[in-house]
């Protein structure tokens, strides 16, 4: 999916653009520092997310939304809570209060995902009582998390392994799940997730689980190098 950024301080930019870097998926295609500039920019070409700040001068984030007449999905950054309520009132996918982390920024792009995709009833995940709600094979499972072996991305679905091998194919992406899963589960791959329990052992750029042997991603070594200390 391509985003913009609209918004006025330079900082903002560049969190933002770090944080797009690291989803699959996600492209930063441009970047404005008012809303008067992006107006044509967003009526000429396809865009599918906007990060907008809302305190920027000359056009009021919510004013440049008002402006749009089929907008695309819009997540607001901004370090305001007091125009939370009135943003709800547009066609407003997230609202995420500076400073926000990057789980904080991948939820926000899962759930407009979920949106287009029309995604967001395969997975429910019940984090208090470490359980998911799986929806596959027309039927639903309740999986433990502690079951969970590893899950691997194969384009728009996930297959998730289960300890005894066998696993379910879920219409979902892996950033959900990486955003929502509990901090058992690490992020090895741009196509894995693991479950910390059932690694083996670490050899090189692998991990060595019961019956597989699962690459190391360049971009996801410091998760596997922050487990081993």
């Amino acid at each position: 999916m391509k985003c913009i950024v609209i918004d006025d301080e330079p900082i903002a930019h560049d969190i933002i653009k770090d944080y797009v870097a690291n989803i699959d998926g996600l492209e930063l295609v441009k970047s404005f520092y008012n809303a008067v500039e992006a107006i044509t920019y967003v009526n000429t070409h396809t865009i599918d997310i906007i990060f907008l700040d809302i305190k920027m001068p000359k056009l009021k984030g919510l004013d440049f939304v008002r402006t749009l007449t089929n907008p695309p999905a819009i997540v607001i950054t901004s370090a305001y809570s007091e125009f939370a309520l009135e943003s709800f009132e547009l066609p407003i996918t997230d609202y995420l209060l500076k400073p926000f982390t990057f789980q904080r920024f991948l939820k926000a792009y899962t759930k407009v995902l979920s949106q287009r995709t029309g995604l967001k009833n395969t997975v429910k995940i019940q984090s208090e009582q470490n359980s998911l709600f799986l929806k596959g094979d027309k039927q639903v499972h309740q999986v433990k998390s502690n079951e969970i072996e590893y899950l691997e991305s194969y384009g728009g679905y996930v297959k998730v392994f289960l300890y005894d091998e066998s696993y379910l194919l879920i219409h979902q992406t892996l950033q959900y799940f990486e955003a929502n899963l509990n901090s058992n589960f690490i992020r090895i791959h741009r196509s894995f997730i693991v479950n910390k329990d059932f690694i083996k052992s670490i050899s090189g750029n692998r991990i060595i689980l019961q019956n597989k042997k699962l690459p190391i991603g360049l971009k996801y070594k410091d998760n596997v190098n922050n487990l081993i200390g």
